[in-house]
């Protein structure tokens, strides 16, 4: 995968995940789905910040590992999501599609 395109795959995530965020701050949720929302808000950033690293340094490993965990927080956040029950739309939909996109990244990276 390109480094151009790796970073603009990690930047959809993280937009995806601010428009989660978003959707928090507007509602009333609480607990572990907005604990989680925060945890895969902030494992975007990192992932961004190791794609800048990572193409200076040429660090394939520590990029799967970033987006690996990524992917794992993406994951906590859609189980949060069906745990809490009655979750607003715009909610589900953006940590959905962070998810559909972390998996595909992850599935990407690993097949090299």
């Amino acid at each position: 995968m390109q480094p151009i395109e790796l970073k603009q795959r990690i930047d959809r995530v993280e937009q995806c995940a601010d428009e989660a965020e978003r959707a928090i701050q507007s509602g009333s949720v609480q607990g572990e789905l907005r604990q989680s929302v925060d945890a895969m808000h902030q494992q975007a950033r990192q992932a961004q910040q190791a794609c800048a690293s990572g193409q200076q340094q040429g660090d394939q490993g520590r990029l799967r590992e970033v987006v690996a965990q990524l992917e794992q927080a993406s994951d906590r956040a859609m189980q949060a999501c069906r745990n809490a029950g009655n979750v607003d739309p715009k909610l589900q939909q953006a940590l959905q599609s962070a998810h559909d996109e972390a998996s595909s990244l992850k599935k990407q990276l690993q097949m090299g």
